[in-house]
């Protein structure tokens, strides 16, 4: 999302989606169709203080990529249905939010490539209808046209994690059911991480929702929220989602962590801090979180934490996904080690 945008853009009718040429389609084949990529554009992007996971030498045969979907950073008035994927003033602010504190956090594990696509715009999620469907089709072309180029330049062995946030949680969710739910391909998938999107839980036949810590294989998602709100539409679009708990790693409603088990939050600064500043538990499929233990923190009291999904739990998720990466190339190797038939 944008910062201090007009929230009237939300529920603005432009008119139809069919009224509005779509923007030209990104060609994937070209380096400025990438917002990151490990080869032209690698994610530098780290926080201070906080230790980095080079990939050693031995983990070379299992290496692990990261397909990154941002979330949505096309809003405004008088605005069509879907971004121009090449848009520079959307792209600065995709840069900016998503990719420097959500991201980067991949890169403890991997290489990152994340595609620049046709976004729809905001409304699509706050306006139901044919027109958002059809905007969020459109952008799901592009993302997987995106995949599809992504995928073909990995070895066969190479790990997968599909990670997204918001709109981009709702597309890998749909790459998910397309490439990997009971598909070859679901063998190297290290994780999904999708926070910020409300995934039906009966959607995947094959692959599970997690339900502890490094999970592998498994969907991470949450939605957080301050504590006893719940938002308008939780009824019609929450009440049959899987969460897990992202510090206690357990899909079990009604336990707080510990104030000691948080690891700190990623500030608007992009510093890691308050360590011990949040206790949270899922209530009815919602991430419920007490208010913060920080200096100041009245300023901050909000109700729907959308946008900080990532920010609230950087660290929590870093070391998770470390370890669901050590257990998913222990079984790599171990695999590799069995024996074959002649």
């Amino acid at each position: 999302m944008i910062f201090g945008s007009d929230h009237r853009d939300k529920t603005e009718h432009p008119g139809p989606f069919a009224s509005f040429p779509p923007p030209p389609a990104p060609d994937y084949s070209r380096q400025d169709a990438w917002a990151r990529h490990p080869v032209h554009d690698p994610i530098k992007d780290w926080p201070a203080r906080v230790p980095a996971m080079p990939v050693s030498p031995h983990q070379q045969t299992h290496q692990v990529h990261t397909f990154f979907i941002h979330p949505t950073t096309f809003r405004g008035l008088d605005v069509g249905w879907n971004a121009a994927w090449d848009d520079k003033a959307i792209a600065d602010i995709t840069d900016e939010w998503p990719l420097r504190h959500q991201a980067s956090l991949f890169r403890s594990v991997g290489r990152v490539t994340a595609p620049r696509y046709r976004q729809a715009h905001l409304r699509t999620f706050f306006l139901r209808g044919a027109d958002s469907r059809a905007a969020l089709e459109l952008a799901y072309t592009d993302i997987r046209s995106a995949f599809t180029h992504f995928i073909h330049q990995l070895d066969d062995n190479a790990g997968i994690i599909i990670a997204g946030h918001s709109q981009g949680a709702h597309h890998g969710w749909r790459l998910l059911q397309d490439f990997f739910d009971g598909t070859d391909l679901q063998s190297r998938l290290v994780a999904a991480y999708l926070p910020g999107y409300p995934i039906p839980g009966d959607s995947l036949e094959y692959i599970p929702f997690a339900d502890r810590e490094a999970h592998v294989g498994a969907v991470h998602c949450w939605m957080t929220f301050s504590e006893s709100f719940v938002p308008e539409f939780h009824a019609t679009h929450m009440s049959n989602t899987r969460m897990v708990h992202p510090i206690l790693w357990t899909p079990e409603e009604g336990q707080w962590n510990h104030w000691d088990a948080h690891q700190g939050i990623i500030t608007r600064g992009f510093k890691l801090r308050h360590k011990g500043a949040l206790s949270g538990a899922l209530h009815r499929g919602m991430l419920w979180i007490k208010p913060l233990r920080v200096l100041g923190a009245g300023m901050f009291a909000m109700k729907n934490w959308h946008v900080a999904d990532y920010n609230l739990f950087w660290d929590n998720i870093r070391l998770n996904l470390v370890k669901q990466v050590e257990l998913f190339r222990f079984a790599a190797n171990r695999a590799d080690e069995l024996p074959r038939k002649s």
